[in-house]
């Protein structure tokens, strides 16, 4: 796209400047892009890692502390359970085997406040014992167990099933939390109907927040950015044991089967979640959850159902990427300053020499050949550039001489090579349409070279008053040597020729001649046929030329032919004459090699099969009709591939007189009424080129209106033919001036050409395409206009056409 001219470069270093400048951007852009997600990814797994490792370490170390409440538990149940009988009659008989018992259970571990045995009988009542570092008296009161009762049998969920409480206070006084192991037992002695014995440990979780912290905060010592914000969750009760400082970030960032809305104040109690706060799923598995960069590792403490995980916020990453980042495009902008300044430079020198034959070249373009060049001082690009520059300058002085003088010569060729193919078509006999229409035969041909001159012939003559004579011949190569051989063969055909000649003569007659001093071996194919008008007899005898094709009765097949050698190569050659048979109506189509060698840009040939599909699939009714479906399918064929050979085509149709020949006709309007049958096609034909002759048309119009004419009749009938309420079709011919106008009206079904007819589709299977779709297409070819209306139960259509006079 061009710029526009305030944005175009006015020097090669500006250019360079700006390419610079827009590469290093883009290398830039590209490295930036893949480092930011390398670091970002390397970051990210170091940091996920580090927070699963350590979760999983303080979730083990969590998990040892409980097991080893739970492991001293197991370890006095024993010495406890040899004590029940007597601690459920005399509490105070017991203190001396149950306190120490419990005193060495809080002994082993540090966390441990206090241990409790409890009893219970069926009515409530409740006694027990306890031991506690701060209390003298081991004896439970009411009060003093009650708290136990309730927190153990409140969170039963299975009996006689040991498990740990949801965290709780201490105390009003203490500030911290603690939770209680609860182990109900079953009183044996027969003298206690059915008491209950519970023993409750309570530890307190003091350690908690100081054995997270130390393990899960890690810190980048490089940028100083701590990593991660520790919590614990106890999801039983919707409890912060370690509350984080992005706790509703944190709860956003579970998936939506686990959030409701929360809010939650700080504190080292364990904090209730109100209704505004998502909570997670005690069958929550571990897993990281990540959403809109921010990170979420999690994992559950089996014993406890408690969540401990970290929470990493996206403003860490960010605030880490972008302090590397600022770094690297600080340095990138130093490092393109320094390129594009040592550019400028490089460039200011280096086109100097460069501007200085700028101006030389310009004088040059205004035609002055003789400017003067920069002395070259440099064996670089600009001195290679100067010294072409003057060796263009003296090359062009001698081209534009030379050309002149070529073109004077090349244009006086061509006017002889014109003037030499219109001598050469001159020879061509020309299709007169405007015969009588009771002559016996109908002709149409078509020529067209390769170049301005060819060596393709075709010529039709009567020997005597009833035998018509067809040649058809190709002359080997192309070009001005052909065309001459083909002038020769065809004055020899019309001088040799005699009314008595028979094709085998003539070929042989032609033959001799063509030998004689024949040292460049030059050839021409012939075909020769007479038809003998009378009889319908049709001799035929070829030297070297293809067979033609023959239609009869819409049926197309191959002239049986034996060819001899092809003419001026032997003089003692022998050539086979065959006789056929003519019926009225019959079509013979010759043709040269131009039409079944042509090629498409695919490089494929047209072929003679291809040629006889195309003729079956649409048997033309006459020669003219012939030679323009051969040159419709041809051009569909070859597309924009350029012609490579001469191409000729000549059709010839055997036509008995007809009784309807020398009936009148009107000459500026007029009508006609024949039968829905294909049979009155002749008639019509014959009667219309009765009245187009008598208004003095010129061959080529009568030719398109006769093929219009015959289309539109075969559509009509084709069409309707199976459900006409009239079997009569009207035809009306009005001329005035250049203008024609044909109307046709039939009283068959409503059937609308212009939109029921498609165009025919070439790549279709003959079967499949509409057969009235080629014959309706070449009508509006031919046209100005065609309309069509239905009106008064009939089929109007209306095709409008300029004619042209002699």
């Amino acid at each position: 796209m061009k710029l526009l001219p305030s944005f175009q470069f006015k020097s090669i270093t500006h250019r360079l400047i700006a390419g610079c400048i827009v590469a290093t951007f883009g290398v830039y852009a590209v490295s930036y892009n893949l480092g930011i997600r390398k670091v970002e990814t390397t970051l990210l797994g170091w940091m996920t890692d580090l927070a699963r490792d350590r979760t999983n370490f303080n979730i083990a170390e969590i998990e040892g502390r409980l097991r080893a409440v739970e492991a001293g538990t197991q370890a006095i149940l024993p010495a406890i359970q040899q004590a029940e009988s007597l601690a459920a009659t005399d509490m105070n008989a017991s203190s001396s085997t149950v306190v120490p018992l419990l005193q060495t259970l809080v002994a082993q571990n540090p966390a441990v406040r206090s241990a409790a045995l409890i009893v219970l009988d069926d009515s409530g009542a409740a006694s027990g014992l306890r031991y506690q570092n701060q209390a003298t008296d081991p004896v439970l009161n009411r009060q003093q167990s009650t708290p136990l009762i309730n927190r153990c049998q409140a969170e039963q969920t299975l009996p006689n099933q040991a498990f740990w409480s949801a965290p709780h206070s201490q105390g009003k006084a203490s500030n911290t939390a603690a939770i209680t192991y609860c182990l109900p037992l079953s009183l044996q002695a027969e003298e206690v109907a059915n008491p209950t014995l519970l023993l409750a440990i309570e530890l307190s979780l003091d350690w908690l927040p100081i054995t997270i912290s130390k393990q899960l905060i890690a810190e980048d010592e490089i940028n100083q950015v701590d990593f991660g914000q520790v919590f614990i969750l106890d999801p039983a009760k919707e409890n912060w044991l370690i509350q984080p400082d992005a706790s509703d970030r944190v709860l956003q960032v579970l998936p939506p089967e686990q959030r409701n809305t929360a809010t939650a104040t700080s504190s080292s109690l364990p904090v209730p979640i109100t209704s505004n706060t998502p909570t997670l799923s005690l069958n929550l598995p571990p897993q990281e959850i990540e959403q809109d960069g921010d990170r979420l590792v999690v994992d559950a403490v089996p014993a406890t159902g408690w969540k401990v995980g970290v929470f990493f916020p996206a403003s860490q990453f960010n605030q880490f990427r972008q302090q590397y980042f600022w770094w690297i495009i600080v340095s990138m902008v130093r490092d393109m300053v320094l390129i594009c300044g040592a550019v400028a430079l490089l460039s200011r020198l280096t086109t100097r020499p460069l501007r200085a034959l700028i101006g030389s070249t310009e004088a040059m373009a205004r035609g002055q050949l003789d400017a003067t060049l920069p002395v070259v001082k440099y064996r670089d690009e600009v001195g290679r550039l100067t010294r072409s520059f003057r060796r263009m300058r003296d090359s062009l002085q001698q081209y534009i001489q030379e050309l002149k003088e070529t073109t004077a010569a090349k244009q006086k060729l061509e006017s002889e090579l014109s003037i030499a193919g219109q001598i050469q078509r001159t020879m061509l006999p020309h299709v007169d349409a405007a015969l009588s229409p009771d002559r016996l035969y109908a002709i149409s041909a078509f020529l067209q070279p390769a170049r301005m001159v060819g060596g393709d012939l075709y010529d039709f003559f009567l020997l005597d008053d009833d035998r018509l004579c067809l040649i058809i011949g190709d002359v080997a190569d192309k070009g001005v040597p052909a065309a001459l051989l083909m002038a020769r063969t065809m004055t020899l055909i019309r001088t040799t020729t005699q009314s008595t000649s028979s094709p085998l003569d003539i070929l042989q007659t032609v033959n001799r001649e063509l030998c004689i001093d024949n040292e460049e071996c030059l050839f021409v194919t012939l075909f020769c046929g007479v038809l003998a008008l009378g009889s319908g007899q049709f001799e035929y005898a070829s030297g070297g030329h293809d067979p033609p094709l023959l239609v009869r009765d819409r049926a197309v097949e191959w002239l049986a032919l034996e060819t001899g050698p092809p003419l001026g190569l032997y003089d003692d050659a022998e050539f086979l004459q065959q006789t056929y048979q003519f019926a009225p109506n019959d079509l013979i189509l010759l043709y040269t090699d131009g039409i079944t060698e042509a090629m498409n840009p695919a490089g494929e040939f047209f072929s003679e099969e291809r040629l006889h599909q195309n003729i079956a699939s649409h048997p033309p009714s006459s020669p003219t009709r012939a030679i323009r479906t051969v040159q419709h399918f041809y051009q569909q064929f070859v597309d924009a591939a350029p012609q490579s050979d001469d191409m000729t085509l000549l059709s010839a149709q055997y036509r008995p007189s007809s009784p309807f020949a020398h009936q009148e006709a009107t000459l500026m309007e007029w009508r006609l009424t024949v039968n829905s049958e294909l049979t009155e096609l002749e008639r019509v034909r014959q009667r219309l080129n009765e009245v187009l002759q008598q208004e003095s048309l010129t061959g080529e119009s009568i030719e398109d209106v006769q093929l219009i004419v015959e289309e539109v009749l075969a559509n009509i009938i084709q069409y309707g033919g199976n459900n006409r309420t009239d079997s009569r079709i009207d035809l009306e011919v009005r001329m005035s001036g250049d203008q024609l106008t044909l109307v046709f009206a039939d009283g068959g079904q409503p059937f609308n050409p212009l939109e029921e007819i498609d165009d025919p589709d070439l790549e279709m299977d003959d079967e499949a395409r509409s057969q009235g779709g080629l014959g309706f297409f070449l009508v509006r070819e031919l046209s100005d206009r065609v309309d069509y209306d239905y009106c008064d139960h009939k089929n109007i259509l209306t095709v409008n056409k300029t004619i042209a006079k002699t």
